[in-house]
């Protein structure tokens, strides 16, 4: 079972432990309005990249492939009474070389919900991969 202890200090920051690491989130406002560290739904955000790229990158499609880039575009939208995020959509770009897995676009966007936040929030979670081969430098 996976555990954190959330200590709310001075009302003006979060700290986080879990398995002895510490991270620590301002929750002070900022001059833009929002807090100084990131929102809730910031956090939920980071939580799903990170669990969809780490679960993708060690899928068993990608595991032994060289995959030059790979990133994530994550958006929330949001709807009111009560405030709660209606759908995530995350977009994954992949710069692969291999052009079997590039064929393969569909079985790597199952593969990219597969991590446990995906399973958790179900079709909250619309993912988009984007597999692209690799960027040629222009000659000179």
């Amino acid at each position: 079972m996976a555990r954190v202890n959330a200590d709310y200090r001075e009302r003006k920051r979060i700290v986080f432990e879990a398995r002895g690491r510490h991270f620590t989130n301002v929750r002070e406002p900022a001059a833009d309005g929002g807090p100084v560290g990131y929102s809730s739904t910031e956090l939920l955000l980071i939580a799903v990249g990170n669990c969809t790229l780490g679960a993708l990158l060690n899928h068993e499609l990608l595991r032994e492939v060289d995959v030059a880039r790979a990133s994530a575009v994550l958006e929330a939208e949001m709807v009111p009474n009560p405030t709660r995020i209606e759908r995530i959509d995350v977009t994954v770009e992949l710069e692969v070389a291999d052009a079997a897995v590039r064929a393969q676009r569909e079985a790597v966007e199952v593969a990219a919900c597969g991590c446990p936040l995906c399973n958790t929030l179900g079709d909250k979670v619309q993912v988009r991969v984007r597999l692209a081969g690799p960027q040629r430098s222009p000659s000179a």
